[in-house]
């Protein structure tokens, strides 16, 4: 999978200090951190099978941030991206999709997008559209 450009390790603490979108990139940082906790953590994947307290304790954390990165509007192209991501991991839910969805892994969709339904092949399309807006945001300065 390809580097993620929104996990908060990829972002200097600084930079999302004085981002609009500190409150959503913060939140982006904390969703990732406990879906990378919950992800290590020994799993049952029998239906009807409750949580352990230490999933829990990390889906409460990722409850958190998704509801920051709902309620925020978003000032940058970055800001953008990430509530999609978001709202992509509530609709493509098997393993692999949410590892490329937690690192905001863009290539991977893009290898064959044609595997995915139309609504989510637009939701691509416009991280797509926003991720070459940060890139001539940059150039341009």
């Amino acid at each position: 999978m390809a580097t993620n450009t929104l996990h908060s390790e990829s972002v200097p603490a600084t930079a999302v200090a004085t981002n609009p979108d500190a409150d959503i990139l913060a939140a982006w940082g904390r969703r990732s951190v406990a879906y990378a906790i919950y992800n290590g953590l020994p799993h049952c994947d029998e239906p009807g099978t409750p949580y352990t307290p230490e999933e829990q304790a990390q889906l409460d954390i990722v409850d958190e941030a998704e509801a920051v990165i709902n309620t925020a509007t978003a000032a940058t192209p970055q800001g953008v991206a990430i509530q999609l991501w978001t709202g992509l991991a509530h609709i493509l839910t098997n393993r692999e999709e949410e590892q490329a969805i937690n690192i905001a892994d863009l290539d991977w969709f893009l290898m064959d997008e044609t595997r995915f339904d139309w609504g989510e092949r637009l939701i691509l399309s416009g991280i797509r559209s926003l991720r070459a807006m940060q890139g001539s945001a940059a150039t341009a300065v």
